[in-house]
């Protein structure tokens, strides 16, 4: 047992009780009671030697003074903006913290048509296409026009840039009114005013032909050939390979062919139980 003297800056600590059989580590954990510097920002010299944290690589003499080079952390100040629990915030902080997309507010069975917006605008490919588009000059007037590919397109580019500006729900009521002015079958109301159910594969169908018509298809490589008529064709389209032979004249040779889809029907029958066995 020895005792020791630290200097630390323009304080001093006196008369140290070590135990040098005792790793380093130990004595600087006392000098961290000291002065608040934690052991690995910790400088311990003598005589030019810095104290190693396993052995005693310095003479040690009773009466000795050490010097202490290192400062102690900051005490961690309270934020200037307290948090907040979950179980304390409202509808928009909840999908702020948690990065939800936006939400479309239900105009009254609109399901059908909220549902396949958020489907398409989860096709990154998509949202790109439609950041670039821009509104052509010339366009039809009058409800022609509010019915045209170009409006339907561009009321879907507003309304996913302002779901993208935002994380609370939107009310849709602009892409409702071009939707039901393209396709009046949507407006249908029921005996108390409310919009009746549609279909969402009708929805969707309906949407991808108007995309299809505005949306050019997307040249990904500077040497690659266009081979897709439009973007829809090129991103949401696939092709059948058809062989047709007649089963009374096994002579007469097959014929093959190929027909181009926008979506894939699934059979569902009792003997179907699963989607891939379906399609």
């Amino acid at each position: 047992m020895v005792h020791l003297n630290v200097k630390w800056g323009k304080e001093s600590f006196k008369n140290i009780e070590v135990n040098t059989d005792e790793e380093p580590m130990l004595f600087k954990a006392q000098l961290f009671a000291l002065t608040g510097v934690q052991p690995d920002r910790q400088k311990v010299l003598c005589k030019g030697i810095s104290l190693k944290d396993e052995e005693w690589n310095m003479p040690i003499k009773n009466g000795a003074t050490l010097l202490l080079l290192g400062t102690k952390e900051e005490v961690p100040q309270e934020p200037v903006e307290k948090p907040k629990f979950i179980e304390d915030m409202n509808e928009n902080e909840l999908a702020t913290a948690f990065d939800t997309p936006a939400g479309l507010v239900n105009l009254g069975n609109t399901c059908y048509m909220n549902a396949t917006l958020q489907c398409l605008r989860s096709v990154r490919e998509l949202r790109e296409a439609l950041k670039e588009y821009k509104e052509e000059a010339g366009g039809a007037s009058g409800l022609a026009g509010l019915a045209s590919p170009q409006a339907i397109t561009m009321s879907m580019k507003n309304l996913f840039e302002d779901m993208e500006r935002r994380n609370d729900s939107i009310t849709p009521v602009l892409f409702l009114q071009r939707l039901h002015i393209a396709f009046p079958n949507f407006s249908q109301t029921g005996e108390n005013g409310t919009y009746r159910q549609q279909d969402a594969n009708e929805c969707w169908s309906e949407l991808l032909k108007m995309l299809q018509q505005k949306l050019p298809a997307q040249k990904l490589a500077p040497e690659q050939s266009m081979k897709h008529s439009s973007f829809i064709d090129q991103w949401f389209g696939g092709t059948f390979d058809v062989e047709m032979k007649c089963t009374e004249a096994e002579d007469e040779p097959m014929s093959k062919s190929k027909e181009n889809f926008l979506q894939l029907s699934c059979f569902i029958s009792t003997e179907v139980k699963y989607m891939h066995s379906g399609l």
